[in-house]
């Protein structure tokens, strides 16, 4: 075959590896499966990852870098602040994540999977995953604080894990049962909460 670049390789062997997850599952993602999917010979996969797990933290890292908190929320954001109220604001960035979710759902799927096997496999990986989504989290309810005029009634820091950790739920509620309509329904209800979790300065 003709000689293939170190990183296209690279992104050859995430993308198969995602694919495989996504169709089969990651108990069916045996490193000579995602070579045969990428259409690499097996001592290619090991000259660039090393080994499987090292694969896996690498479709983690390359998950987390597409996902959702910074890319949902900053471009939402970015572009609705100052021209809406507070609740319109979250529920539009909640929708907007919901849109995605709903047009790419086995990219959630091969992000769950995968992290539960880092939490038995490495746990530090996943830890450092959640603390990506929460860091971006935080930076942007200063952004929206500083833009909108108004105070967080919590610290950025507890309100960046509250919205994390409502949207891992959102995600898995909605990937059993893909009702989108009440996932839009949930959605109106988190932004009446979460707006109220902010005062205008006195």
């Amino acid at each position: 075959m003709a000689r293939i670049a170190f990183e296209e390789r690279r992104d050859r062997l995430i993308q198969a590896t995602i694919r495989v997850i996504a169709r089969d599952g990651i108990a069916a993602a045996s490193t000579r499966v995602i070579a045969a999917e990428a259409q690499m010979p097996l001592g290619a996969l090991h000259y660039v990852f090393g080994s499987r797990d090292a694969l896996m933290k690498a479709v983690i890292v390359h998950i987390t870098d597409q996902e959702r908190i910074s890319a949902l929320l900053g471009t939402q954001i970015a572009s609705s602040v100052g021209t809406v109220d507070l609740h319109q604001l979250v529920e539009a960035a909640m929708n907007g994540y919901l849109d995605n979710l709903t047009t790419l759902p086995e990219r959630e799927l091969v992000l769950l999977e995968v992290a539960i096997h880092a939490m038995r496999h490495d746990p530090d990986a996943v830890a450092d995953q959640w603390a990506t989504y929460r860091a971006a989290a935080a930076q942007t309810l200063e952004h929206v604080a500083d833009e909108a005029g108004i105070r967080w009634l919590h610290s950025t820091d507890d309100l960046a894990r509250y919205l994390v950790t409502w949207l891992d739920g959102f995600t898995v509620s909605w990937l059993a049962d893909r009702d989108t309509a009440a996932a839009r329904r949930s959605a109106t209800i988190f932004a009446d909460s979460f707006a109220a979790l902010a005062a205008t300065p006195t």
